[in-house]
């Protein structure tokens, strides 16, 4: 859903792309603009720079590492961007492969979701050198409207974390609200657009709300991966020695949702799921 939003701008901005997905179906209707490589590696040969959008650390790992992955087809100082929200355990290891492979490792994840990827109003969150990111921003231009810098390696992947486990936490006490004004019989439209109109009405509130009111539930973000990332947070926390208590409650109301049977609709279904309970 991301990347194939992300591949159209860069076709869209002129760039040669070839392309790979795990289901050929996917690729397949890329074949008239950009050419359908059979594995990561057949994608990333000869390339300047490689992108990977993916869903989860497993998924990132299949398509970097081993005799089918983009390092093994990698030719010296290639730019490796990882977009995908991932760990930052992982994003650690997977800089050292791209760094001993001969390339450049640039972890990028992003923010916004599918409305954001088609038009080209993606914010990426960079981590790891300067010299590289300078390199390859008229792509990231092509997809974005900002790249930001944040740090050293590792440093955009722990962002994304906590920019999508404050989301979360909003969607969960979205869920709670809603219920409440149910049970209480208060004015649903009057309550909402009140709630809106102030300080609890922060974007990702007013998105979410608007969807549940239209009983809009197609994926844009789907549950599913907004549980993920949530746990991803609480990995990534520990070690650091945060406890992040509103995450695991939240991230307990979502796998309830996913449980339900909801993990591929979009997150405003963990207020369906919480209301409905």
């Amino acid at each position: 859903m991301m990347g194939s939003a992300m591949a159209r701008r860069l076709i869209d901005a002129g760039f040669a792309l070839s392309v790979f997905n795990r289901n050929p179906e996917r690729s397949a209707p890329f074949s008239e603009a950009a050419r359908i490589a059979v594995s990561a590696r057949d994608a990333a040969e000869g390339a300047d720079l490689i992108i990977s959008m993916v869903t989860d650390d497993r998924g990132s790992r299949g398509m970097w590492l081993g005799t089918d992955g983009a390092l093994a087809g990698l030719k010296p100082g290639t730019v490796c961007l990882e977009a995908s929200t991932l760990t930052p355990d992982w994003i650690g290891e997977w800089a050292g492969h791209v760094t001993g492979a001969g390339g450049v490792p640039l972890d990028a994840p992003v923010t916004g979701s599918k409305l954001q990827a088609e038009t080209g109003q993606l914010v990426f969150i960079a981590g790891g050198d300067t010299a590289p990111l300078d390199t390859v921003r008229p792509a990231l231009a092509a997809m974005s409207r900002k790249v930001v810098h944040m740090g050293p390696s590792g440093s955009g992947a722990m962002f994304k974390l906590i920019n999508n486990f404050m989301g979360g936490v909003q969607v969960a006490a979205l869920a709670e609200a809603f219920t409440l004004i149910d049970r209480s019989g208060l004015n649903l439209e009057q309550a909402i657009d009140t709630l809106l109109d102030g300080s609890p009405g922060s974007p990702m509130v007013r998105m979410i709300a608007g969807r549940v009111l239209a009983e809009d539930y197609r994926p844009n973000f789907q549950l599913a991966l907004q549980a993920k990332d949530m746990a991803y947070a609480l990995k990534a926390a520990a070690p650091l020695g945060v406890d992040l208590p509103t995450v695991r409650a939240a991230l307990d109301t979502f796998n309830t949702a996913v449980a339900e049977g909801r993990g591929g609709d979009d997150i405003a279904a963990v207020v369906k799921s919480v209301r409905e309970r």
